[in-house]
């Protein structure tokens, strides 16, 4: 009788054990415009994977109408795919889930509102996201695309939405120390210091943060990611921007696990 009795209780253990990793495991939706959008939070992401999230990113251009920096001369669908691949080996790197890509055009979300929102719905549904990251609204770069998402998203999702932005004075510091190294770069709109709500210290990703970019060989040249490196590690802090206290509670309680 014992032989039989002990697997069987095992086998219940083990059981009751998958269901409560299940429950831990709670999935995190980054809906964003482009491949490599994922930059403005990786080391956040990287660090919600690390306390156990399951975080899904959500793509929906695959950035065909960007440039390629990569020296390959790539356009259209063929950048698109690779910059798809790019996507998805930053992905591996931070140890996100796989990409969903929705392929709508780049440069014209705004005129596809009705269709990405029936997208999401169902993305919504299948995921049961308890949180979902999107840009801030005006974009951080400005780019047309990271606002439509950004409202998009808060119209979707409308619940615990949590939005990546970067903060006058980060913004000021990093353009400071590319043109320091002789880069060129610019950040649109950054926000208010006292509109960011939540800092988090990602000092501990650098790492994964810049081995993340540099899969992004189309959008990020080779000087670009050595500045990114190099600032990184004087300024590991990410921003955040969140409305309302239920989900800056969910946010604490995810983060600080």
């Amino acid at each position: 009788m014992k032989k039989i009795i002990l697997p069987s209780l095992i086998c219940l253990i083990l059981a009751c054990s998958v269901k409560e990793n299940i429950k831990q495991a709670h999935n995190i939706l980054v809906i964003m415009a482009h491949p490599d959008d994922e930059t403005w939070l990786s080391g956040t992401l990287a660090k919600l994977v690390d306390l156990g999230q399951v975080i899904v990113p959500v793509y929906l251009t695959s950035g065909d109408k960007g440039t390629d920096r990569s020296g390959q001369g790539l356009k259209g669908g063929g950048l698109a795919k690779v910059r798809e691949l790019e996507a998805i080996n930053a992905a591996k790197v931070l140890g996100l889930s796989s990409p969903l890509f929705l392929r709508f055009p780049d440069g014209k979300l705004k005129s596809h509102t009705s269709k990405i929102s029936e997208q999401l719905e169902l993305i919504k549904a299948q995921y049961d996201p308890v949180l979902t990251f999107t840009f801030e609204p005006l974009g951080i770069t400005g780019n047309k695309d990271h606002q439509a998402v950004s409202k998009i998203t808060s119209d979707v999702f409308k619940q615990n939405v949590i939005y990546f932005s970067i903060s006058n004075t980060r913004a000021t510091r990093f353009i400071d120390f590319a043109s320091a190294h002789d880069l060129a770069f610019e950040i649109k709109h950054p926000i208010n210091d006292d509109g960011i709500s939540h800092f988090i210290d990602v000092t501990d990703y650098s790492e994964k943060r810049v081995k993340a970019m540099r899969q992004h060989k189309t959008q990020f040249p080779s000087k670009l990611v050595a500045v990114f490196s190099e600032f990184s590690k004087q300024q590991s802090i990410e921003e955040f921007i969140i409305k309302d206290i239920e989900t800056k509670k969910l946010f604490e309680n995810y983060i600080k696990n």
